[in-house]
């Protein structure tokens, strides 16, 4: 279902995506009008105003997760290789995000999980801080400013970074993040 947002109406404007058995998505961005969405092993682009759906072999060469966007730029943190990674549909590739790479190594070292959010321009990313006191989680957020350079390189710098909340790691997950603007 899609929600105009004039007539606040729902309408059944979406067509059906047939991906058989493996219909449980594991994120969803919307990024140049189009809503990309992600399950287990591919990632699937839908084109509301051609109302089509399609596969998109560049962005499944990664196994992005728990992603946002940032100026029409998909970000995520890759756990698998400790690194903040960026896809341009445009320019139709993924870059690693520069500068920040041994503050990411010395910081973040967990490979349990992480989440980017879309936070006034900036990329808030959540993660667990591994040697938190047993039977607790410990969630840190760091806040990163983004600047594209020559040659469609980007660079991340750290604005700030601390402890947000130690939970019972029995009972606290992290589902999806959103920043909300008052």
């Amino acid at each position: 279902m899609v929600l105009d947002t004039e007539t606040q109406k729902w309408d059944p404007a979406m067509k059906k995506l047939n991906v058989e058995q493996h219909n449980v998505f594991t994120d969803s961005v919307v990024m140049d009008d189009k809503i990309y969405m992600r399950n287990r092993f591919k990632s699937f682009v839908y084109e509301p105003k051609e109302s089509k759906w399609n596969l998109d072999q560049m962005l499944n060469s990664e196994g992005w997760e728990d992603a946002c966007v940032i100026e029409d730029v998909l970000y995520y943190y890759d756990i698998n290789v400790n690194k903040l990674k960026a896809f341009d549909p445009k320019q139709r590739c993924w870059r690693v995000v520069r500068g920040e790479e041994e503050w990411l190594r010395g910081m973040i070292g967990s490979r349990l999980w992480s989440r980017t959010v879309s936070y006034g321009g900036k990329l808030a990313l959540f993660f667990h801080k591994p040697n938190a006191p047993k039977g607790t989680i410990d969630v840190w957020c760091a806040e990163i400013a983004l600047e594209r350079r020559h040659g469609g390189e980007i660079w991340g710098k750290v604005q700030w970074c601390d402890h947000v909340v130690i939970g019972d790691d029995k009972s606290f997950y992290v589902r999806k993040c959103f920043a909300v603007m008052v």
